[in-house]
């Protein structure tokens, strides 16, 4: 997806066809929207359940979902031998 400058974001129409549940696509939007242009962020659960408006638990299901049903990617990342946030990265539909 072609990152777009200036304070908005673009989601496919597709999105509306997935079985998303309302939780995930919360958590999908906020990805999306904070990715850079290759789709990667690495915010923290407990900072995406911050600004998605959901607890922890709710985001962490929510980012497990999304995962099986292939809308995104988790890596480790690692800071001198010490772990870091996830790396979180949007895979186009």
């Amino acid at each position: 997806m072609k990152k777009q400058k200036g304070n908005f974001f673009l989601l496919p129409n597709k999105i509306f066809d997935e079985s998303l549940t309302p939780m995930e696509f919360v958590v999908y939007s906020f990805l999306t929207s904070r990715g850079d242009a290759k789709g990667m962020s690495y915010y923290s659960v407990p900072n995406i359940a911050k600004y998605c408006g959901m607890c922890e638990n709710s985001c962490r299901k929510a980012i497990k979902g999304l995962t099986e049903k292939g809308y995104v990617d988790i890596s480790e990342r690692y800071i001198d031998n010490t772990r870091q946030s996830n790396l979180y990265t949007v895979l186009k539909l």
